[in-house]
């Protein structure tokens, strides 16, 4: 900074220290705001990452929810450091913790996590944690599955079966990205050979599927440049063979798909949801309502489809009941509220039966109508929560189920961009300043100096 501007005078660690913490008290406070004066049900991604030397590691907890302008949120509650033992009962006790301290352990809709046993052990804990009463679906649906996590095992498993026949497509990317010389040199033939196309060889990681597709798409456009290249420099002898070339076409075939659709999936400035609740979300949205389920169903469940398509339906009035059931006076103007109404006393519970029927049935009346108006031109660009913010009158009830439903992600990408995209792991880069017992506090401590020489750390990313 001396050499910048030798007038700078740079603060010190602990004023820089203290003005972060302050700064992220007042984010803290606003996040807290926003998510406690909201009314409608909130979702949670969570995943949990491991530093390079796998003993240390950390959850990121996601929240996502519609507010009351129907604009889709995503917010970071926590980033929590465990230790190496990451057993079902330390993951429960980080959620249980960040639930109550946010207050949000009454408006849960969902968690999705990744496929793995351990989730499923640490749910089913979790389920016995806290009251369930006010959970969407009763309690059977608070497990959300990663849609990408389910596509990325499918691929993981039949890539080892191809891996030999592209390996000298890969060493061949590998000895042209070697070096900035080596990769201007490529670039420079690229150009003389008029490849129209600006994407850089990129190298794959064992992690990411999809990233063995963006070496082989990109490779192939290439083709050429390599065969130009391998004339010229003696030491490049890793050419791929035509048969290396005709199986990557036939491997990026196969793969664009999956690719397409963990891009779709990975997106968070619009809503998707999965398994049964994704069922329910076609229903609500007016493009499609009942249309796409009779339209696929026969395809999936063959015989069976009228039967799974009645269980949606049932579903779906049994949503309209639970919604219906909300008392109308305890929903403010800038969202749902999912308390029910007091039965306390025998009075209460007779006027409360009385009143719940009228509601049950006055919202299924709701849902008919929606469902028999017909479905309306699809559009790329429609907007859905502009559509259904703008319905209220119309379906009320509906409405409160739309903001629930449209808010659940398929995946725990938002979670997982916490930390990187090039998979989960912390490199050593990345993990410099952790050391000895990792906290908050000591990594903000490490390697503390004396206020008089002013000096200040110096964290080295990647």
């Amino acid at each position: 900074m001396a050499d910048l501007q030798p007038m700078f005078k740079l603060v010190i660690r602990n004023t820089l220290k203290s003005d972060i913490l302050k700064i992220y008290d007042n984010e803290r406070e606003k996040v807290l705001k926003m998510t406690d004066k909201n009314g409608s049900r909130m979702a949670i991604t969570t995943d949990l990452w491991t530093l390079s030397n796998k003993k240390r590691g950390f959850i990121v907890i996601t929240v996502h929810f519609i507010d009351h302008t129907w604009t889709l949120q995503s917010r970071v509650l926590r980033f929590v450091y465990v230790p190496s033992s990451y057993t079902k009962d330390v993951l429960v006790e980080v959620l249980v913790d960040c639930f109550l301290e946010w207050n949000i352990n009454r408006k849960l809709s969902t968690i999705t996590v990744d496929n793995c046993s351990t989730n499923d052990a640490m749910i089913r804990l979790f389920l016995n944690k806290l009251d369930t009463s006010s959970f969407m679906f009763g309690r059977s649906m608070l497990q959300m599955r990663c849609a990408a996590h389910i596509l990325n095992l499918i691929v993981q498993d039949e890539l080892p079966l191809i891996g030999d026949g592209i390996k000298r497509i890969r060493d061949s990317v590998i000895y042209w990205t070697g070096s900035p010389k080596r990769r201007q040199q490529f670039e420079e033939n690229a150009r003389q050979l008029r490849v129209q196309c600006t994407k850089e060889l990129v190298l794959d990681c064992k992690t990411h599927w999809n990233s063995t597709y963006l070496i082989l798409s990109t490779a192939l456009i290439y083709k050429d440049v390599f065969l130009h290249l391998a004339k010229r420099e003696t030491f490049y002898t890793c050419l791929p063979y035509d048969y290396d070339w005709k199986l990557a076409k036939d491997i990026c075939g196969r793969l664009k798909l999956f690719h397409s659709v963990t891009e779709f999936f990975s997106g968070r400035k619009y809503s998707i949801t999965n398994i049964v609740v994704m069922a329910v979300a076609a229903i609500l949205d007016p493009r499609y309502k009942m249309k796409l389920l009779e339209f696929y169903y026969p395809n999936i469940y063959g015989d069976n489809s009228d039967l799974e398509i009645e269980k949606i339906k049932k579903l779906c009035y049994n949503l309209l009941d639970e919604y219906g059931d909300i008392d109308e006076s305890l929903v403010d103007n800038e969202g749902s509220s999912h308390i029910p109404a007091s039965t306390s006393s025998p009075v209460a519970q007779m006027k409360f039966s009385s009143s719940s029927s009228k509601k049950h049935e006055s919202a299924r009346m709701e849902f008919n109508h929606f469902i028999d108006e017909g479905v309306l031109k699809r559009s790329k660009d429609f907007d859905i929560l502009g559509w259904w913010k703008s319905n209220d009158l119309k379906y009320p009830t509906l409405q409160r189920i739309t903001r629930d439903i449209l808010a659940i992600p398929v995946t725990t990408v938002a979670s997982e961009s916490a930390f990187s995209t090039s998979g989960r792991l912390l490199s050593p880069h990345r993990s410099s300043t952790m050391s000895g017992n990792c906290t908050l506090q000591l990594i903000l401590d490490d390697g503390e100096s004396n206020e008089e020489d002013e000096s200040c750390v110096t964290i080295v990313d990647d």
